[in-house]
């Protein structure tokens, strides 16, 4: 299914690349085909058999795709990476690198020829004397190539956690589980001939790859490709893509709908017809009913119904997506007592709302992710694995066809998943038929035999109002003189900010951990490259600061230091 449609691409139908002056570059899935040929030709002529890993660092997208298409042509498995921006640093990149390439243990790295010398001081830290290609390099004739093709349970795709706790995992996806999370979207969103793609999410990620340029490939259909800069730069530019190009789907996490309908004012939609967006989904980190009103404020006169709006629960383990909102319905929110539950404790809801109507926001407030895709089953379990009954708080369990091998998290150590299937970390209930997510019970402390989680805490602090120009995070951890939450501030804030933070962390936990502020510059909240907080790094950034440009300082109370020594890791 994955190479299926090189057998005869279109010439009419291709991929939208935006330019850097407002333009786009249409490459029909023709000629993206002899492209995925010529490199897929290029990597075996340069003698990577099939079956190797090739470690994937290509930033521009319409390289990207046909790089990640010429490495399964060839019968290899991509790994894809994020480039250096990702993680604002070139020594941090390079441990990134470094830590990546020793698990993958690559035949080559497919890269940026900019970035070359990035990736072979990664090569050098992680002792992986293999040679670094470009796209542009593999130049073999494709004359005679044909695509070499692997069997169901073999390795297609090592996606690489996005790094929130540092210690990035390989997820090991086969060509069978790939196939099925596909066919899977494709049935759950009902997707038709007719439709059309626009997403600004990176490639490399697995919401980007998997939605945004798989997607598009296997059913045939038009789909238009921006990067996250230049979405940021122009978020008008996606939005027109479907009141004006004619796109009917695409997928953004909360903040993306945030940030245009902040950016965007009801002038700038002159003209833009909405009525077609048949599909937004809506994932990847906690969703925010604010978020969506607004977004549905602004652009429902020209035609947004709060219906598009398809709430999601998804992560890499399962290929992307694993349970999701049927199309056209509407998604819930509900208001719930508490969130910090014990297991196997039934949940309270006391009010009920409409996911892009109803403008409410705070830790209580949760959406409906809807139900298990077709394939996969979702189940809530407790500390044994057990089932437990609907309405009961507890950790979300995943079986099916999408379900990947397990984690691969060194050479020739792959710890599977088996018959029982992933229990996923994450905190959840099933209410009124559909699946409510809470959070990482990794991002979480146990109080008074209940997990608090961070992101409900910074759900909280988001109702401050400076918080629109103060991004925050927040991380939990265990330390020998007790237990801390530490909230991460960008920009300067006054003491009075501060000290209502404490206040509203201090209610949450109940008045049990030692609580500290402290603040960095614009851009310190490290973040994951889907927007999620890298919590275990801002810890660590706190825990033992470098003695001469200290990235945080404190502004209410005492942060922890490296001399309290942690009994329990920080936030993973």
């Amino acid at each position: 299914m994955l190479l299926d449609w090189l057998r005869e691409p279109s010439e009419e139908r291709g991929m939208y690349f935006a330019g850097g002056a407002g333009d786009w570059a249409f490459r029909s899935y023709a000629d993206l085909a002899a492209e995925v040929r010529r490199i897929g030709a290029g990597l075996l002529q340069s003698g990577i058999r099939p079956g190797s890993i090739v470690s994937l660092i290509v930033t521009d997208p319409a390289e990207f795709v046909v790089s990640f298409m010429g490495v399964l042509a060839a019968g290899s498995s991509p790994a894809p990476l994020a480039g250096p921006a990702a993680l604002r640093g070139l020594d941090r990149y390079t441990g990134h690198l470094a830590r990546v390439f020793g698990i993958a243990r690559p035949a080559a790295v497919l890269a940026d020829a900019e970035l070359a010398e990035l990736v072979r001081a990664g090569l050098d830290a992680a002792r992986q004397p293999v040679p670094t290609l470009t796209p542009a390099g593999l130049t073999a004739s494709a004359t005679d190539f044909a695509p070499v093709l692997r069997g169901p349970d073999e390795l297609a795709l090592l996606q690489f956690t996005s790094g929130s706790t540092g210690h990035p995992k390989g997820v090991w996806v086969t060509w069978s589980g790939f196939a099925a999370n596909l066919a899977a979207i494709r049935g759950w969103l009902r997707w038709t001939e007719r439709d059309a793609f626009a997403s600004w999410l990176p490639l490399h990620h697995d919401m980007g790859l998997v939605g945004g340029m798989m997607m598009p490939l296997v059913t045939g259909t038009d789909s238009r490709l921006m990067t996250p800069a230049q979405f940021v730069r122009h978020p008008l530019r996606w939005v027109e893509c479907f009141g004006r190009h004619g796109a009917t789907l695409t997928t953004a996490p909360s903040f993306g709908y945030a940030y245009a309908a902040r950016r965007l004012t009801p002038e700038r939609l002159a003209g833009l017809d909405f009525s077609g967006w048949r599909v937004a989904i809506v994932g990847a980190e906690r969703i925010d009913p604010v978020a969506a009103a607004d977004f549905t404020a602004l652009t429902a006169p020209h035609g947004f119904d709060h219906r598009t709006f398809v709430a999601a629960y998804g992560l890499a383990e399962n290929t992307v997506v694993a349970t999701g909102v049927p199309v056209r319905t509407g998604s819930r929110v509900v208001r719930v007592r508490s969130t910090a539950l014990p297991v196997g404790e039934r949940v309270e809801v006391d009010e009920r709302g409409v996911l892009g109507v109803d403008r409410v926001g705070g830790g209580g407030w949760l959406t409906g992710c809807g139900t298990a895709v077709p394939g996969t089953t979702a189940t809530v379990v407790d500390q044994r694995g057990a089932p437990l009954p609907p309405g009961t708080f507890g950790e979300i369990a995943l079986t099916g066809t999408s379900l990947s091998r397990g984690y691969l998290r060194g050479p020739e150590q792959l710890d599977t998943f088996g018959a029982g299937g992933l229990r996923t970390g994450d905190a959840g209930f099933e209410y009124d038929g559909e699946l409510f997510v809470v959070g990482r019970i990794g991002e979480s402390m146990k109080i008074r035999g209940a997990h608090v989680h961070a992101e409900d805490v910074e759900a909280e602090l988001a109702q401050h109002e400076e918080h629109a120009v103060s991004p925050c995070a927040v991380a939990f951890a265990s330390l020998d003189d007790g237990d801390h939450c530490v909230v991460f501030v960008e920009g300067r804030v006054d003491a009075g900010w501060a000290e209502r933070a404490a206040r509203t962390v201090k209610a949450l936990t109940h008045g049990a951990v030692r609580i500290s502020v402290v603040q960095g510059a614009r851009g310190a909240v490290a973040r994951t490259s889907s927007g999620k907080p890298r919590r275990a790094v801002m810890w660590n950034e706190v825990l033992a600061p470098d003695p001469e440009r200290p990235k945080w300082t404190a502004v209410h109370g005492t942060p922890p230091s490296v001399s309290r020594r942690t009994t329990a890791g920080a936030a993973e």
